[in-house]
């Protein structure tokens, strides 16, 4: 009689422990469909942020790695012209019609003392995707924004740092050019000369599109300065990569 009774006792308390544990996994410890929502949305909107700050380290990262493009193969035409006791040049080819060359691809070009001809150092290089350097902001490219049809040999190259020559692969192509003599120094042209790298595309020569604008600015730019003696400096700040 005493053993049924406990088997009785012993059955209510785990059915009383069960309920406990289902009141308090219910009602203390649960979610709602809102809090759910809310979480979600949260997390959403941190995952769409931290894509935005890698898109955007990712471009800054393409504008250093194009600047210093820029900045090594004018070091490579300055040496080049003072390692073999000639002229070289540092060449930016100017294809309208080919927008993926289009101030985009640069090259080192020497000069044959004995012949006076012009014949590539290297391989043409080409800037990260979605940088160019800009005719507008370029001291180099002065003039190059006005409207003009496509270029002969005679109206492209009458212009000083602007020049028509025969690429391999390529053909007659028109470029810019900054010249360095046998001594290191920049003959042409004599004066301070800005490159400035920005994102976006040259367009087809007569009007850019820089990508992203801010305040009416390129907002993605950098660039070098190279002075007459051939010495080059870096453009720290946006005031001296866009000038007011």
């Amino acid at each position: 009689e005493i053993m049924p009774s406990l088997v009785g006792s012993e059955m209510c308390i785990r059915d009383s422990s069960r309920a406990a544990h289902f009141r308090f996994s219910a009602g203390g410890k649960g979610f709602t469909l809102v809090e759910l929502i809310v979480v979600i949305t949260i997390m959403v909107a941190m995952m769409a942020l931290a894509a935005s700050m890698l898109r955007g380290g990712g471009r800054a990262q393409g504008l250093q790695s194009a600047v210093e493009m820029v900045d090594g193969m004018v070091q490579e035409a300055r040496l080049d012209a003072m390692g073999k006791g000639t002229w070289s040049r540092l060449i930016i080819v100017s294809t309208p019609d080919d927008a993926s060359r289009n101030m985009r691809t640069l090259g080192v070009m020497s000069k044959n003392t004995r012949t006076g001809k012009w014949h590539l150092v290297n391989r043409l290089q080409t800037l990260p995707a979605g940088f160019y350097i800009s005719p507008t902001y370029s001291t180099l490219l002065e003039g190059s924004g006005k409207s003009r049809a496509k270029s002969t040999y005679k109206s492209f190259s009458s212009r000083d740092g602007q020049d028509t020559v025969n690429l391999p692969g390529n053909g007659l192509t028109d470029i810019y050019f900054i010249e360095f003599d046998e001594e290191g120094r920049m003959s042409q042209p004599n004066a301070p000369t800005r490159l400035v790298v920005v994102s976006g595309s040259a367009g087809d020569g007569k009007e850019e599109r820089p990508s992203p604008m801010t305040d009416g600015k390129p907002g993605l730019a950098g660039g070098i300065v190279i002075y007459p003696k051939g010495n080059i400096s870096r453009l720290r700040t946006d005031e001296q990569v866009i000038p007011q």
